[in-house]
């Protein structure tokens, strides 16, 4: 039984209480569990881990670290009372003979995570990161996919990296012109000089500029369908809109009920549809945004203070909660 609690625990961490509300990483290696305390757990499960391998992290605020295999990072979720969090900047560079898919829900990400190299498809999920940048012109970071995140500074891609954001906010989109973004019912806060959307294809998205006063059009290697500009705050938003835009509406007042949660107004959702029939921005489409992760999440864990030679828990009791 307490194997099995053990294994339940591993594999969907997130908790609202822990002995003495102590930092945990748990690392899961097939049916080998460890676990790390305290600010350095995640940089010691990392140390750890092999690519492959599971990382679920308790409520609290981590010390950031370097990742360099593919794992699957798991926190409790975002827009929550006890959220996880990573504080610092961190960078990911995985070899590019890696096969295996990196994969990080549920955090909160306080500062820059930089991806480098040319590795394949990492997965961003239910996130909230303060910056996606790219390293430097060399990088070829492929397939980056962003669904359901919050990235607020924006996404910064180098070299020939590609990029999709899937039913996410993103600020300021800065790339050169080798680059690629796909965007789908985004919400994007952006300006459009500069050659910051060469090569972009813009689907069902909402775009704002709320920093300026931007007056270029969207480049014409751009792609722009059932696309909406808006103002926010008042801000005045140019013609981004070229000759090649496929039913893109310019300057459309008020169409954003909150700019927290972009939500957009009952009016608004009834006018302005993406090609599917649903809203544009990121509650239409086809995984309308939604922060709850997608694994089970454990609402209580408790455990003897001290250890097992081995590193395990003993006496562990938990409850778990399936996602809604």
């Amino acid at each position: 039984m307490k194997k099995l609690l053990l294994t339940v625990v591993s594999i969907m961490f997130a908790t609202t209480s822990f002995a003495q509300n102590a930092l945990v990483a748990s690392l899961s290696h097939g049916t080998t569990i460890k676990y790390f305390y305290g600010v350095t757990a995640l940089k010691d499960a990392v140390d750890a881990a092999e690519s492959g391998d599971i990382i679920n992290l308790s409520e609290g605020i981590f010390g950031a670290a370097n990742i360099d295999k593919a794992i699957t990072l798991r926190g409790a979720g975002i827009d929550i009372e006890s959220p996880t969090y990573i504080n610092g900047e961190f960078s990911i560079e995985i070899p590019s003979t890696d096969t295996r898919q990196l994969t990080m829900e549920g955090i909160t990400c306080q500062n820059k995570v930089t991806l480098k190299g040319s590795f394949n498809s990492p997965c961003f999920v239910k996130n909230q990161i303060q910056q996606i940048a790219g390293y430097d012109e060399t990088d070829a970071v492929k397939n980056i996919t962003i669904v359901n995140c919050k990235v607020l500074d924006g996404v910064g891609v180098k070299g020939t990296s590609s990029v999709f954001l899937v039913n996410s906010f993103s600020g300021d989109i800065s790339r050169t012109e080798t680059a690629t973004v796909t965007a789908t019912n985004c919400v994007l806060y952006t300006y459009v000089g500069s050659g910051r959307f060469d090569n972009a294809q813009l689907y069902n998205c909402i775009l704002s500029a709320p920093y300026g006063s931007p007056e270029s059009a969207l480049s014409e290697t751009c792609q722009a369908v059932n696309c909406v500009s808006t103002r926010v705050n008042g801000r005045y938003y140019g013609n981004i809109f070229h000759n090649g835009c496929i039913n893109c509406v310019y300057d459309a007042q008020g169409i954003i009920n909150n700019v927290e949660t972009f939500e957009l107004t009952d009016e608004a959702k009834e006018s302005f549809k993406g090609a599917d029939g649903t809203e544009v921005g990121i509650y239409g489409g086809m995984k309308p945004y939604n922060p709850t992760p997608s694994y089970p999440i454990i609402t209580s864990l408790t455990a003897d203070s001290q250890t097992d030679e081995d590193g395990g828990l003993n006496n562990v009791k938990v409850i778990v909660s399936n996602p809604k």
